[in-house]
């Protein structure tokens, strides 16, 4: 009878330990796993003076107007932008959703930034169409992306997730309209203001 007490007390915490460090690697590989979602989506210098969250609409054309200006401005000023980006897909928008799966899938094999150039650089060929999907079929087969691995993407819930994660982060924080920025924080909303923001602290420092 002692023994078969032993045997479950010793089966207990063998259980309770094992309960106790699974949960700890799902928390750890969960923290990794979003880590590396973030780093996809980032450049800039860690340690630049300003630290830029920007949420944006690959279909909206401030947002793209936006983007072409920030890339230049980091270009000229290597060391002074840390840049994230967030989705906030508009419902204004027919594409604002596909075009976000589209560069979450591109990031997943390394090509976040070479898909989002792409969408703006070439947002006023597709952002129209009445069929966007092969554009950006298109724009996948020239940054030979696996097709199979984007097809698979692209129909993953965690994809649209991943997504609407960040929607409701923006709209958590006020956010309305696209494209918005938070410069060390504080919410800029347009490219006309962003870069009035930029310029001025050139200016000043």
């Amino acid at each position: 009878m002692k023994s078969s007490k032993k045997n479950a007390t010793i089966f207990i915490v063998i259980f309770v330990i094992a309960a106790v460090f699974g949960v700890k690697f799902f928390l750890s590989s969960k923290r990794n796993n979003q880590s590396s979602i973030i780093e996809a989506r980032v450049k800039g210098d860690k340690k630049a003076p300003l630290q830029i969250v920007e949420f944006i609409d690959f279909q909206c054309p401030a947002c793209a107007m936006g983007a072409k200006y920030l890339k230049e401005f980091m270009k000229e000023n290597p060391s002074v932008v840390h840049l994230e980006m967030k989705y906030f897909p508009l419902k204004s928008k027919a594409y604002g959703v596909l075009s976000a799966q589209y560069v979450e899938c591109a990031s997943k094999q390394g090509k976040f930034w070479s898909f989002h150039d792409y969408l703006v650089d070439r947002q006023a060929q597709w952002r129209k169409l009445t069929d966007a999907k092969p554009a950006f079929e298109l724009m996948a087969e020239e940054l030979q992306l696996d097709k199979a691995q984007l097809d698979k993407c692209l129909v993953d819930e965690k994809t649209t997730e991943i997504i609407f994660k960040d929607k409701k982060e923006g709209q958590d924080l006020g956010i309305r309209s696209t494209p918005t920025y938070f410069v060390n924080g504080e919410m800029v909303v347009g490219p006309k203001n962003l870069k009035e923001k930029l310029e001025h602290y050139i200016k000043n420092n």
